[in-house]
């Protein structure tokens, strides 16, 4: 099992971001089989199971998940699906979601809606991890404790909106850090740690490494953008996100990036890259997701973050399962 993770952590290495580019790379098996994988290992990845691999930390913060498996759909498929939110739907957390148009306005936000429950957290909003808000949201909220419900949500959705247009003018720079009881919380600081984490994302697919630093600055030819907020339940917590998709061609195969650039609640911020690349009967995903929590840091961090780790796997693994029932249709 250990050289198994240990040839995905290769696989996730060269495959997936080896930028491949039309026909000068081998099909899947062969460079499967040059990796190291048994036939056996080889079988399981393209006839569709879910194996699992490593990714190291980045931080005493992070949660980390990578796998591999195979989808009976081209690489242009799957994207395209993805563009359409379709796979959205085989997330099991996923509660709502909507698109924000170009350039966004409050009209995309209209279907966001909070519980009388979420309401109240916001009225009673103060620096920690209850909430993930600045200092200056957690002003705006301190002034409707006695508003009505109605007041709060248009407060959340002009919060939600400035927050995506800072981003798009400004990349990371522009993510207003979390208040917390002591000193702030930089989800800038958490995604640049995971880029840069990604070496050989910087070695093999540098224009794609450069856009997420360096975002919105030069971008890769052909990439296409899409930006969603959405409502999800972790783990009983309700969250609100904003997430930034990058849709990156490279000849017939893709590299795609999804960024929770902001979180309400339960944990900070999040960065997948994903690689899809063509195979005869249709395309191996080779996958890697880091989330930064503060739920991990501290005394038995190490148990926390590996027992959180598995249980991002499992999430994943059945979101994927459900994404593979979907495309098979």
């Amino acid at each position: 099992m250990t050289t198994s993770r240990t040839r995905l952590s290769a696989l996730l290495l060269v495959l997936a971001l080896a930028a491949p580019a039309s026909a000068q790379i081998p099909d899947a098996p062969t460079l499967l089989a040059a990796l190291g994988f048994s036939q056996s290992e080889i079988q399981q990845i393209t006839s569709g199971q879910i194996v699992r691999g490593e990714i190291k930390a980045a931080s005493d913060r992070e949660l980390v998940a990578a796998m591999a498996f195979s989808l009976p759909s081209p690489p242009s498929q799957i994207v395209a699906a993805m563009k359409a939110g379709q796979l959205a739907k085989t997330d099991p957390t996923m509660r709502a979601v909507g698109p924000f148009s170009s350039p966004p306005t409050a009209g995309d936000l209209a279907k966001l809606t909070l519980s009388s429950d979420q309401v109240s957290a916001y009225q009673s909003a103060a620096p920690g991890d209850a909430l993930n808000l600045s200092t200056q949201e957690i002003a705006t909220f301190d002034q409707l404790a006695s508003a009505g419900a109605g007041q709060v949500t248009a407060a959340v959705h002009t919060d939600l909106l400035g927050r995506l247009i800072a981003y798009q003018k400004q990349g990371l720079a522009g993510i207003a850090p979390y208040a917390r009881k002591s000193g702030t919380r930089s989800c800038n600081d958490e995604i640049r740690t995971m880029t840069e984490a990604s070496k050989a994302l910087k070695q093999y697919v540098p224009k794609a490494y450069q856009m997420l630093l360096g975002y919105p600055g030069s971008k890769p030819p052909g990439t296409e953008e899409s930006f969603r907020w959405s409502q999800l339940d972790a783990h009983g917590t309700p969250v609100i996100a904003l997430t930034h998709a990058a849709y990156i061609p490279d000849g017939s195969a893709f590299v795609i990036a999804q960024r929770m650039f902001y979180v309400s609640a339960s944990f900070n911020c999040e960065q997948a890259i994903a690689a899809l690349l063509p195979v005869q009967k249709g395309t191996v995903v080779v996958y890697g997701n880091r989330t930064s929590t503060d739920q991990v840091e501290g005394w038995g961090g190490s148990a926390k973050r590996s027992i959180g780790s598995r249980l991002l796997e499992d999430q994943l693994e059945t979101q994927f399962q459900g994404a593979q029932s979907a495309v098979g249709k």
